[in-house]
């Protein structure tokens, strides 16, 4: 079953293209997805897509300005309610040792609704963004999955 095509688009609008993506550096494993989730192979990103089309996306960006969790947590609910989206809910997450923060939110798209899930893990350097978006039902259904892959992250 292909992913719905809204919900590529979707991917596309609301996480950008793969030219903004940073890639990761090789490890010994693959990073984690979602259990459920089939891993795009032909990139050196975390991408991945779920039967229903909920897409999954792991990727960095510079620090910049140098700023710690509590400015870039608030930075981003404000940019994201600005731009129209409906705060659904927020909570502290963490990978290993690394605190965080988890927004989730929604959207209307087309005859749809859309949940988008972010969580960013700050570093001295870099920001690590995890995000994930697809139709309300089949993100709630995958919600779990993805809270666990992003608990799984190695973030060295």
């Amino acid at each position: 079953m292909r992913p719905a095509p809204i919900l590529v688009a979707t991917l596309l609008v609301i996480c950008g293209t793969a030219a903004g993506c940073v890639h990761f550096a090789g490890g010994a494993s693959p990073p984690p997805v979602p259990v459920g989730f089939a891993p795009y192979t032909d990139t050196r990103e975390i991408k991945a897509v779920s039967p229903e089309g909920v897409v999954y996306r792991v990727r960095r960006e510079d620090n910049q300005p140098p700023a710690e969790l509590p400015f870039w947590k608030e930075a981003l609910k404000k940019r994201m309610l600005d731009a129209g989206y409906i705060f659904l809910e927020e909570a502290p997450i963490a990978t290993g040792a690394q605190p965080g923060y988890l927004l989730e939110l929604t959207a209307p798209y087309g005859q749809q609704d859309v949940t988008y899930l972010t969580a960013i893990f700050v570093r001295a350097r870099e920001i690590v963004i995890v995000e994930a978006a697809g139709e309300v039902g089949a993100l709630s259904r995958r919600r779990a999955a993805i809270l666990e892959a992003i608990g799984r992250l190695a973030l060295d």
